[in-house]
C-alpha cells in the first residue's frame, strides 16, 4: 500500500517567484510539481531555473501550450487538433529544454472521460481539479494511489484570485490532511505564482503567500503525509 502522500502543485509559468522562493520548499523537505504552460516562450533564464529546480528533485510537466479549454477546444476544433494544437507542441518545447513531461495537469481543470483516454496514450498522469468544497464533500479529493485512477483530483490553495482575497479555508484544509493521515490516502493541491500578500493582490494574479506555502507543507510533515512531485509516481 502507498504512503500518504501530499502532491503539492503549482501551474502556468510563474517560474521567477518559484525559483525565488525554492528555499521554502528545501526548509521543509518536500518536492513539488511545476505544471508549465507557454513553454515555447521560455526564456532562457526561466529554463535555467526550472532545471536547477528539477535537478533538485522537483518535477516539471506539461499544463498545455496555450492554456486551452481542453473540452471548449475538442468542441470547437475536435481532439486531433486539440492534441496537434495543445499538446504535441506542449511536450515537444518541454522536451526541447530537457524538462519533464510525462504528466500533465488540465487548465481550468475541465475535462470528460474521451478527452482522459487520449491523453493517457501521452501521459502517465492527468490532474484535474475540484471545487474548494467547506464540507465533507472536501473529502473528495482524497486519492487511492493503489486503485489505478490516472486522473487526480486536486483542491486549490491560493489565498488570492484576480487581486481578491480567497475565503479562509485553512481549517478545512487542515481537517483534509487529518483525514488523509487517518485513511492512508493521498491529496493533491494546487496553486500558481508565490507572492507576499500585498504583491500578490496588486498584480491580480493567482497565488499563495510563502507563509501559507509553509504552513500547508508543515502540516502536512506533522501528520506524516510526505511531499512529492508526481515525477516519483509510477509509469
Amino acid at each position: 500500500m502507498t504512503a500518504p502522500l501530499l502532491l503539492m502543485t503549482f501551474d502556468d509559468r510563474a517560474v521567477d517567484t518559484w525559483f525565488a522562493h525554492r528555499g521554502v520548499l528545501e526548509d521543509a523537505g518536500a518536492h513539488v510539481t511545476f505544471f508549465v504552460s507557454w513553454a515555447d516562450e521560455l526564456t532562457d533564464e526561466e529554463t535555467d531555473q526550472l532545471l536547477v529546480l528539477q535537478q533538485h528533485g522537483h518535477t516539471v510537466a506539461s499544463h498545455g501550450l496555450r492554456h486551452r479549454d481542453a473540452l471548449a477546444d475538442v468542441a470547437d476544433h475536435g481532439l486531433r487538433a486539440y492534441l496537434e494544437r495543445e499538446i504535441v507542441p506542449s511536450v515537444q518545447a518541454l522536451q526541447e529544454r530537457g524538462l519533464g513531461h510525462r504528466d500533465f495537469a488540465y487548465p481550468l481543470g475541465r475535462h470528460d472521460d474521451a478527452v482522459d483516454d487520449e491523453l493517457l496514450e501521452h501521459f502517465s498522469w492527468l490532474r484535474a481539479t475540484s471545487p474548494r468544497h467547506a464540507d465533507a464533500r472536501a473529502s473528495r479529493v482524497l486519492i487511492d494511489l493503489d486503485a489505478g485512477l490516472r486522473v487526480l483530483p486536486s483542491r486549490g490553495v491560493d489565498v488570492g484570485r484576480r487581486g481578491v482575497a480567497h475565503p479562509d479555508d485553512r481549517q478545512t484544509l487542515l481537517s483534509l490532511l487529518d483525514e488523509a493521515a487517518r485513511s492512508g490516502l493521498s491529496v493533491c493541491l494546487y496553486a500558481h505564482d508565490i507572492l507576499e500578500w500585498d504583491q500578490g493582490l496588486a498584480r491580480g494574479t493567482n497565488f499563495i503567500t510563502p507563509a501559507q506555502l509553509r504552513q500547508v507543507l508543515q502540516a502536512a510533515t506533522e501528520r506524516g503525509l510526505s511531499a512529492v512531485g508526481t515525477g516519483v509516481l509510477p509509469d
